[in-house]
Parts: C-alpha cells; structure tokens; sequence
C-alpha cells in the first residue's frame, strides 16, 4: 500500500482530504475506497499544522502500517492501548468484565464524574466497524477536540462490532460515501462481491478494469507443498506477497517452511500475536516479500498478491458475521487471488459455496 498523491485523488476523495480540521468527521466506504490512505493523510496534514494526533485501530499491524506511510510524523496506536493507557493514567487500572472486554459503562462514569477534558486535539479512527459501539461516546466526549473515524459496516467480523448507525448515536453526523473500488481488478472484485449479502453500502464502481488473472481455487495435499507455490510466485514476479492463514501455529510453521526455501536477504515476515512490539515495527508489508498472518490480522491491509487459505472456517457461510469475513479476506489482494483448499480439503458444502467457475477459476 502506498499512499497516492494529491493529484491522483477524485473529487469524493477531496472532499475528505480538505475536510476542516475543527469538525469531527465520518467516512464510510467498501474496500479498496481509500479509507487507510485518507485516514494517514489527514493525519499528516493535521500533524504538519502543528495539531497532537493519534490514528488507532484494532489491530497492531495495521498501526505499524499507518505509521510507515505517515513516516512517523504522528502517533499510532490500537484501540486497547489507547483506551486502556488512557484511563490508567488518570485513574489506574481500567475496569474490565474479562481481557480487553472493557466496563464501558463504568469507565464513562468515573470520566464524567471528574470532568475529565479531552486534551489531545485529533483522534483519527480507522477499521472503526470492528470496534464497540460505546468506545466511540468514549472517543467523542473524552478522546479529543475533533474525531475522524472510517469504516465500513460490511466488513465487520467480530462480535463487538459497530453498525454506521451505532456511530451516528454516538454523536457524529451522517458517514460521507466513498463509492469507488480503487484496488482491486475486476476479476477480484466479483469474487469479494459474491459475498457481499448485507449490502449497507453499495457495491463500488472498479476502475481498474480487467487484468485477465482470474483468481483461482487450488488444492494442495501438504504444506510443504503450499510453501512450493507461495516461493515459487515470488521467485516469479518479485511482488509484495501476503499469505493469510487460519491459526498462529499455521502461521509459524509455514514460516519455517518458505524461510528454508529462500536466500536470507529475502524479506519474509509472519505476524501472531504475542510478537514485540520492536519486530512488529519492521515488518514491511507493503515491501516486495512474503507476509504470513491470520485472518484476524490482515484487516485494512492489501498485497498485490494474496495466497487465502483461511477460508475453511467462514465456508459454508451461514451468517452475515461468515460472508462479511470472506468479503473483506478476498478483498485484500490487488493483482492476484489464490484461495486455498488444503491441506485438510474443503467439504462438498463449502466448495458449492464459492463463486462458480467463471469467476472462480478451478
């Protein structure tokens, strides 16, 4: 990902690029709208005007990502740190029902309490859909002066998850559209779109056009067999390669496996959780090299080229949580899209729930 420049925006995108820097702001649009480049780049602009900003989201790689294209000219953060820093200072130990399942309520309570006042002045929101709803009351009365928050309701995928609505109740105004599709092919466009069901936002408009690589299903018997392929693309095209998986001892081993296959300058990188934050920082994913990471964590991220394997736990999908998931996993990838069946092979139902073969190559 790389941020584009002032003159490659479109008019939507202006208008959110010259938005005031004295009102809060609510931007909502489907993957591949520019909600991640808008976020950072309002940020920068903010910073460069002499502003104290903070961009959180909800996961650790996409802050380190934000902070690389913002060449760390303000501060990034997740939600829980943030919030959990935040309070801690003032008050000591937030008050929580479980890890990271915070008493929002409560939390509110003692802020009002002792008139706690927002002290920074921009807070900037990004992959909002995938936070709880009452964080952003939080954000709004005591994070700072002016909050900007992006999201997209029909990529949520867990369960404290925010509606647009949820965020307009919190006290901001109506979201501004994004309504183009500026990463994705066509041909990856319409595998993401197969399960677009719940349609809050309407299907973007794709101006990249056709590329002629249809994306594709393929099986592999092992993972010695899946780690062949991925080193045998990037031997290929040389191109920023990620690599999403369903569980962290996936992640690891494969890992292991593609780090034999190739010289050591080569830059491979795998995100679990439980990394310091210092290996986290190095990570260069939008480098030429192979990522490998969960589902969980490649939200708001894109690759030119995307190996899908964590697909067998969202198939058949069931829910709107299971097709909202599938939709924003194929929407990461740009050039290319290879979903995975294996090595513990897809049932009858799960295939039969993937586009058919002309959009999906077998």
């Amino acid at each position: 990902m790389k941020l584009p420049k002032l003159d490659d925006l479109i008019g939507e995108q202006l208008d959110i690029y010259d938005f005031p820097s004295n009102n809060s702001l609510f931007v909502a649009g489907p993957p591949g709208s520019g909600k991640t480049s808008l976020a950072v780049a309002r940020a920068r602009v903010l910073a460069n005007m002499g502003e104290t900003v903070t961009l959180v989201t909800k996961n650790r790689m996409l802050a380190c990502l934000a902070s690389q294209l913002g060449e760390n000219s303000f501060h990034t953060t997740t939600m829980h740190t943030f919030v959990a820093g935040h309070y801690g200072q003032r008050f000591g130990q937030i008050p929580q029902y479980a890890p990271y399942l915070y008493n929002w309520q409560k939390v509110i309570e003692v802020y009002l309490k002792h008139n706690i006042q927002p002290t920074l002045d921009h807070l900037i929101i990004d992959e909002a859909q995938n936070l709880p709803p009452d964080f952003f009351r939080w954000a709004i009365l005591f994070g700072a002066r002016n909050v900007s928050v992006f999201a997209d309701e029909d990529q949520s995928t867990i369960s404290q998850n925010s509606t647009l609505q949820d965020i307009v109740d919190a006290g901001f105004p109506p979201p501004k559209r994004l309504t183009v599709n500026h990463r994705n092919t066509e041909e990856i466009a319409l595998v993401a779109e197969h399960f677009h069901q719940s349609g809050v936002l309407p299907p973007a408009t794709v101006v990249r056009g056709r590329s002629g690589d249809i994306p594709q299903l393929i099986s592999l018997a092992t993972w010695d067999d899946f780690a062949i392929r991925i080193v045998t693309r990037y031997r290929n095209r040389a191109t920023c390669i990620g690599v999403i998986v369903g569980r962290r001892l996936e992640a690891l081993d494969l890992y292991d496996r593609i780090k034999k296959l190739l010289p050591n300058d080569t830059r491979v990188n795998v995100y679990v959780s439980g990394l310091e934050q210092s290996i986290v920082n190095a990570i260069r994913s939008s480098d030429p090299g192979i990522t490998i990471l969960t589902g969980e964590s490649v939200i708001g991220l894109e690759f030119e080229d995307v190996f899908l394997h964590d697909i067998g736990r969202s198939l058949p999908c069931k829910t709107t949580r299971a097709a909202r998931r599938m939709y924003m996993l194929c929407a990461r990838a740009r050039d290319s899209l290879i979903l995975i069946d294996g090595p513990l092979a897809l049932s009858n139902d799960q295939i039969n729930d993937l586009p058919d073969a002309t959009i999906l190559r077998r």
